[in-house]
């Protein structure tokens, strides 16, 4: 059976909009959901208690979004992000939730997410500790990769699931890329013509897309800037940002790409990153 998998923290508003997330998610796709809280191997009796205490918490908001969820709940012992990537292994998605800080400076669980999205094997949706209000569209970060192709089909699904507008963003940096050697000296290529090639990559993109999706309504964007905060920009009034993680070599399990790893630390929508 699919099964959305959800950490649980020691409650508070970030883990409560996580669940409720989660929980919309598994009752519209007819998932199990299940409810991780992690605790210390030395973890004294207390402790597990309060733990028990949590997972009860989370399974009480879950129910009340949807009373006929099947949920489940699971006490596990050891490294929250050796145990969180041993269950998305078996799972379609798993959900954190993160703190949300206007900038200031970022807090454990903050740090904790990003830090078990780069070990995930399965898609993770970070959930901000923000009110949402009225939100519309899936913005989706489009670069030409298979990775990003990933995350565009992954976006394209999830709007015509929704009936959302899918927002494709291709966003390039003009400085490197004409600016001749540290941006300085002849360019490398005209910028009208790189401008031109940028946008082909964007239509090749959303080609098998538009022959999936013949409903969909696509928006596209193709923009010279800095991937992150044109990304952050489009979502800000987004009801889901999706992007790919280009994490790579030997570190790559405890990595994101710059781009995802961006996004996450200026979350600004529920996000999800696709690997």
């Amino acid at each position: 059976m699919n099964e959305i998998a959800v950490g649980v923290g020691t409650g508070g508003s970030a883990t409560e909009r996580a669940v409720g997330w989660a929980a919309k998610r598994a009752s519209g796709s007819g998932s199990r959901l299940r409810l991780v809280h992690v605790v210390d191997e030395a973890s004294s009796e207390p402790a597990e208690f309060r733990a028990r205490e949590c997972l009860d918490e989370a399974a009480a908001v879950a129910t009340a979004v949807d009373a006929g969820l099947e949920v489940v709940t699971t006490l596990e012992r050891g490294s929250p992000i050796d145990v969180f990537e041993r269950i998305s292994a078996d799972a379609e998605m798993l959900v954190v939730g993160s703190d949300w800080h206007e900038g200031r400076r970022a807090s454990r669980r903050r740090v904790l997410s990003l830090r078990i999205a780069a070990v995930s094997r399965a898609a993770v949706a970070v959930i901000p500790d923000r009110d949402p209000g009225e939100r519309r569209g899936i913005v989706v970060g489009v670069d030409g990769s298979h990775i990003s192709d990933h995350a565009l089909s992954f976006a394209a699904d999830e709007a015509d699931r929704a009936g959302e507008s899918l927002i494709a963003v291709h966003s390039w940096d003009v400085v490197a890329m004409v600016g001749g050697e540290y941006g300085y000296g002849a360019p490398l290529i005209a910028a009208d013509d790189l401008a031109r090639a940028e946008s082909e990559i964007l239509d090749a993109a959303l080609a098998p897309v538009a022959a999936a999706h013949p409903g969909l309504d696509v928006r596209r964007t193709v923009v010279a800037g800095d991937p992150v905060h044109d990304l952050t920009e489009a979502a800000s009034e987004a009801r889901m940002l999706v992007v790919g993680s280009h994490g790579r070599g030997a570190l790559a399990r405890f990595l994101l790409g710059s781009v995802s790893q961006g996004v996450l630390a200026d979350l600004v929508t529920p996000t999800i990153v696709v690997r």
